[in-house]
This record gives structure tokens, sequence and C-alpha cells, in this order.
């Protein structure tokens, strides 16, 4: 079994029993992870507590220099790291070498934005008074990241909670831990106080038990829309700061006007990215009737030129799913829409954990895979009768992740972009979609507490401090 890394060092955690990590790929059991106990988060908390003066007494550069170390590590076992990534979660080798890649790339966003977090020089009301503003670390910070990108949305929120001085303690999902033990041995090999960065393992139960801590004061949590709200509800009982990313049953509207070859290219690599398994994937396509046949014969003809099968061999474009719990929801979200009258396209057929790539049309919105997260290669298409109708049906849902609209119109274009209610808009582009200095979070239930992304990250795990000086003394 393997260890839990707590104030610089690798320990065994409490409980003999582990969790074993089965590979999506082959159904084996590749390695097994410790289940973290009450006590082993206390421990990592409590090494997090004591490494707050040190990581605060850091220059901003040092901690920048840090963020360095810990890439250089990352750019030497990048092949070994990628195929982790594709063993334990599924993804297709090219998929994980672009995580990889995004992670190596962006860290020098960080490190950069990390020594130029700056206050705010205020005007006084009064001559012998000098104002100004800081940013300063909330303190210890639990990383609670999804199986989606073991690399990518955990290395984010650590890199982020180190440059401003935040120690952290990381609980990876418990279905992807393999490669948090690369991010751990590289801040291991880093000159990183000991303390300011821990790694605990385990299921759901470890991650109650590290929100639960009064000693954390920032929580930032990738997944679920209802975990999060939960964990929003313990940390507002001790105002502990939460930065949270959730769900997604993100659109693309298409227009008449639209160009639409482009924009079923732009679906179905929305839809089909990761198997579909990603927050941000295209889960609802809504076209308008004049675009709308055309459209739908487009993706179903590139849907069906896409290779499914081992993530491992060149070419793959959609591995397995994750899971047969994940997987079970797609079928079931499917089902139902045939049963309320949607007609399948294509695709849909299982094997094993490989899901054929489907596509689903006349679908309505009192279907659970037009109202729902799939979180799988599902393409449902709805149709609008007009472009302020299409702008109502993407606005009809309890989430807010990242949208999209084609159009050859800029007036549609910038009006679209202004009334979809979603924390990003991308024209003639897939949702499924970010960018290294874009501020990536959603509205409504896709997310609250801040952005992650660059500077956008780092504010949003600092808070504001007021200073006033009164250097001349009396009133």
């Amino acid at each position: 079994m393997r260890q839990l890394y707590i104030d610089g060092e690798w320990v065994d955690a409490d409980a003999t029993e582990g969790i074993d990590v089965v590979s999506p790929v082959t159904g084996e059991t590749i390695d097994t992870v410790p289940q973290a106990s009450d006590s082993d988060v206390a421990a990592a908390v409590s090494a997090a507590t004591r490494a707050q003066r040190e990581l605060e007494e850091m220059t901003a550069y040092e901690r920048a220099d840090v963020l360095g170390e810990v890439t250089e590590y990352f750019e030497e076992h990048e092949d070994e790291i990628a195929r982790q990534i594709t063993e334990e979660e599924g993804k297709p080798l090219h998929e994980s070498y672009e995580e990889t890649e995004y992670v190596i790339e962006s860290s020098d966003d960080y490190a950069h934005d990390a020594i130029r977090l700056f206050g705010d020089v205020v005007p006084s009301e009064h001559r012998d008074r000098f104002a100004y503003t800081q940013r300063e670390p909330y303190g210890p910070c639990a990383v609670i990241s999804p199986w989606n990108f073991p690399l990518e949305v955990p290395g984010g929120s650590i890199y982020s909670a180190v440059a401003t001085a935040n120690p952290v303690v990381f609980k990876p999902a418990e279905e992807t831990p393999l490669t948090a033990y690369h991010i751990a041995e590289a801040f291991d090999r880093s000159s990183l106080p000991d303390g300011a960065f821990n790694l605990v393992t385990g299921d759901g139960e470890t991650g109650a038990s590290l929100v639960g801590n009064r000693d954390i004061r920032l929580i930032a949590f990738t997944g679920s829309s209802a975990v999060g709200q939960e964990i929003a509800k313990v940390a507002a009982e001790r105002n502990a700061q939460c930065l949270l990313e959730m769900g997604g049953k993100d659109p693309i509207v298409v227009l008449d006007d639209a160009d639409v070859d482009h924009a079923a290219e732009s679906i179905v690599v929305g839809s089909n990215w990761n198997a579909g398994q990603v927050c941000c994937a295209t889960e609802r396509v809504i076209a308008t009737e004049g675009v709308h046949d055309e459209l739908v014969d487009a993706i179903v003809e590139k849907t069906e030129e896409l290779v499914l099968g081992d993530p491992f061999e060149e070419g793959v474009d959609v591995g397995p799913m994750i899971s047969q719990r994940i997987q079970r929801k797609a079928v079931n979200h499917l089902e139902d829409a045939v049963d309320k009258g949607a007609t399948v396209k294509t695709g849909g057929g299982t094997d094993g954990l490989y899901f054929e790539p489907a596509v689903v049309d006349d679908v309505t919105e009192e279907m659970d895979v037009s109202s729902e997260e799939t979180f799988g290669p599902v393409t449902p298409v709805i149709t609008a009768s007009s472009y302020d109708e299409a702008i109502e049906i993407a606005n009809r849902s309890p989430y807010g992740l990242q949208a999209a609209v084609f159009t050859d119109s800029l007036e549609r274009a910038h009006d679209a972009a202004n009334r979809i209610k979603a924390g990003g808009v991308f024209v003639n582009e897939t949702n499924n979609y970010w960018e290294r200095l874009l501020p990536f979070g959603g509205y409504k239930e896709s997310g609250s507490g801040g952005r992650y992304g660059s500077k956008w990250h780092l504010e949003s795990m600092t808070q504001t401090k007021s200073v006033m000086m009164n250097y001349g003394g009396g009133e």
C-alpha cells in the first residue's frame, strides 16, 4: 500500500484498509492507496498550520522559485505522468499529454502573477495619513479535486495556494489518486518548507474530515454541485472561504447563419473530449429551425468518424469511461430520452466501460438528457423556433458554467454574449474550452467564491487588508 505525505515525510496511514485503484482501460487493480483516517487528516492539517508562518515569511519570488522547481519535475517525468493519467483515468494518451503540457506551461503564469499580486495606494481624506491595501493568505487550504483532470485541476489550486502562502492539504479523487503522488514527489524534492504541502488519500469520508477541520480556512473544491453545496454549508459554520467549481449543462447555440461544418466539428469535440467527462462539455445543442437538419447530419457524420478504443493506441479519439456508475447515468439518460420521444441518430452502445458516442435528436426540456448533467459522450439536440427562444432555452438551467454561440452576425454574437448567463461565453468556438489567462468558473449552481486560472486564481485565494498610517499624530 502507498503512504501519505505529511509534514515533509512519507508516512504510513493509521488505518490498515486501503482503496484499490482500478484501471478503466484493463479492469485490473494497479495499486492501493490508504484510506486516511480522521487522525491522519488532523496530522496533515496541523502540519500545514505550523508551516503557515514560514511560508508567509518567504518572499513572493522565493515561492515562485518553488513553483519552478515543481515544474522541472513535471518536465522531467512528463512521459511517466501522462501514461499514469491514461492508465488510471482512461482518456486517450494524447489528451493526457495535453493536460501535462497545460500544467507545465501555466506554472509560469502562476509564478509570474505571484510576484505581481499588488495592493492599492488609496487617497486619504487627511493630509497626514497614508492608506493602502495588501493581499494576504487565508491560511491552511484544503484542495479537493475530481478524477477527470487529476493533474490539471488540482495543479492550478495548489500552485495558487503555495504562491499566495496558503499551506495545502490535498485530497485527490479516490478513482485517480496515483497522479497525485507525482505532485507530492515534486514538492518533496523542492525547497518548499515541510508541512506547506501535504497529501492525504481516501474517499468522501476523508474529504468530509478535511472540510470539517476547523483549522482549514480555505477550501478549493472542484466536483459535483451537490457535494459543493454540502461543503459550502459546512464551511459557512465557521466562515471559511470556499472556491467552488462545480457542474454544468453547457449549451451550444447554433443560429441559421452559422458555418455548419465548423459548428458541427466544435460540437463533436465538445461532447466527446475525455469521453464527455468534463464539467464544461457540450451537454446541449440548441439549433434554430433553419439550420437544424443540416447541422444534425453533420454532427452524426463527424461523430461516426471518431475512433473508440484503447486509449494507449495511436489514433484513438475516445477511451473508456471511468466507471460503471458514471456510464450507467449516460445510458439512463438515453433511455429516458427515447421513452419520451427522442431519436438516437447514432451510437449509444456499450462494451465494458466503452460507450459508443451518441447523437440524440428531437430532445425536449422535459428529458433528463436536457436538464441533468450527463457526463458522457452524448450529444442532445434541441430545436428552437427563433434566436430569442434559443437564448431562453440556454438560460433555462440551474447551471451556468460555459456556453457557446455560432453565428456570422457580429451583432448577435455580442448580444448572445451579454444575454447568456454563464461564466464563459465563446463565439464560433466550442464551449469545452479554456485558456490559461482567462478566468474559469460559473454562475448559479456551477460555482462560487471566485475564479480559477492565472491571476484570477491567486486573487480568489487571498483576502484584502486595509492599512492606515497616521504619521502626523493627533486627531
